[in-house]
């Protein structure tokens, strides 16, 4: 969810208790502003029926009277505590317009002109309580969905012009690659927060630039510099093995220095190879077929699976097209082939499938899984074999994480699978 809608949803929910108290505030201050203007009303048409009977005048008093609104009744006796005194009261009067009964705010006085007692009764219709209930409720709801339109219109906006800048260095640092030694342009901006946003990622990248150039000038020279005597420790055991005079405990040392020279120089390519692959140094892409890459591995380890008497079974249904790099292609094909050649069964079998969105291979091997959190964990070894240096699966994940693939695995009827597919 983006930072301006989080906000205005915030905001929205907020309002909405907000806007129940100001309705409840509302409603009693217009019902008690309502009344107190009826009471005045009522007060004042009270003197003015006053006025009328102190003045003797008939035809106001009839006027009045006709259009019930005011009843005037003489009456014989009078409580000298009553005298004087207006009550006001709540009444329902039969409304004929609407047909129903109307709540109406009445005032009775008992008052003494001219010699004369007489008992007022004066009455106003009211705002009926729900009515006022229901507009009032309209009106918040109205508020509320059209708070909810300008809302979505000012985060469109807001989102278009005033947050662009921020946007706009998402997208560079989504893009960015140390490996392309450019530090891309960011949009000018007035707002202080986004120019302090963007220097601060100008020198960030600058520095990644650096420590990136400074890693690939170390790992290619300090590659360089191992292989080297690598070479030539490998050469000279290789003398040193062909001598005639070695003593059959000297000719097992020897062979011993080989295969960790030889393990050296497999872990120095790999380690080599993963740096390259970290550092997108493998930039040319193409349309690569996975059948074809299938064959050329079949081919490589032709011997290594006729040597453990594997079976290998091909289900072919469509091929698989991956837009990758071929050589990183082959690798990862080799990786996963190595795999399951070096931790299979004599007598094994391997399963290769094929269909047009993806590659699996399955092998025989020990009856439980593997440790899948550990898979892609280098110098994580799954047998004891001398050859293996814990990195093949690594490099294999880490080709298909750069490549825009996923390489995932299953323990299927005690078999081991790895499919590769596009993400």
């Amino acid at each position: 969810m983006k930072l301006l809608v989080k906000t205005n949803l915030y905001f929205l929910i907020l309002s909405i208790p907000i806007l129940i108290i100001s309705g409840v505030v509302s409603y009693y201050f217009i019902t008690g502003e309502l009344k107190e203007s009826n009471e005045d009303m009522l007060l004042d048409r009270k003197i003015m029926i006053e006025e009328y009977l102190k003045n003797n005048d008939s035809i106001s008093l009839r006027f009045i009277t006709k259009s019930k609104e005011a009843q005037i009744n003489k009456i014989n006796n009078l409580d000298l505590k009553k005298e004087n005194q207006t009550i006001f009261s709540d009444t329902l009067i039969y409304d004929k317009i609407e047909k129903e009964l109307a709540i109406n705010q009445m005032i009775t006085s008992n008052v003494k002109v001219n010699g004369t007692n007489y008992q007022i009764k004066i009455w106003r219709s009211t705002l009926e309580f729900e009515e006022l209930f229901e507009g009032i409720f309209f009106l918040l709801t109205a508020i509320l969905v059209l708070q909810v339109i300008i809302s979505m219109l000012i985060n469109f906006w807001v989102s278009r012009t005033l947050w662009r800048p921020f946007y706009n260095a998402i997208h560079h640092l989504k893009i960015f690659r140390a490996s392309d030694n450019e530090v891309p342009e960011f949009e000018k901006t007035c707002v202080n927060e986004f120019k302090e946003l963007n220097h601060s990622l100008k020198e960030m990248m600058n520095k990644m630039i650096m420590d990136y150039n400074s890693q690939k000038k170390f790992t290619e020279n300090a590659s360089h510099e191992i292989q080297t005597p690598l070479a030539v420790i490998k050469s000279k055991v290789d003398l040193l093995i062909q001598s005639e005079s070695l003593q059959p405990n000297d000719i097992e040392l020897i062979i011993a220095i080989d295969d960790a020279c030889s393990k050296l120089i497999r872990l120095n390519k790999s380690l080599l190879l993963l740096t390259k692959i970290e550092n997108r140094q493998f930039k040319t892409t193409e349309i690569v077929s996975a059948e074809k890459m299938v064959n050329q591995s079949l081919v490589l380890f032709e011997e290594h699976i006729k040597e453990n008497k594997i079976s290998v079974e091909k289900n072919i249904q469509s091929d698989f097209l991956i837009n990758m790099n071929t050589d990183l292609c082959l690798v990862l094909i080799n990786n996963l082939f190595q795999n399951a050649i070096r931790h299979n069964i004599n007598k094994g079998k391997i399963v290769i499938s094929i269909k047009h969105n993806s590659l699996s291979i399955q092998n025989t091997g020990q009856e439980e899984p593997l440790d899948i959190l550990l898979l892609a964990e280098r110098f994580q070894k799954m047998s004891t074999s001398h050859l293996s240096t814990g990195l093949g699966l690594a490099i294999a994940y880490e080709i298909a994480e750069v490549s825009g693939l996923k390489l995932k695995y299953k323990f299927i009827n005690n078999e081991h699978r790895f499919t590769l597919k596009v993400k």
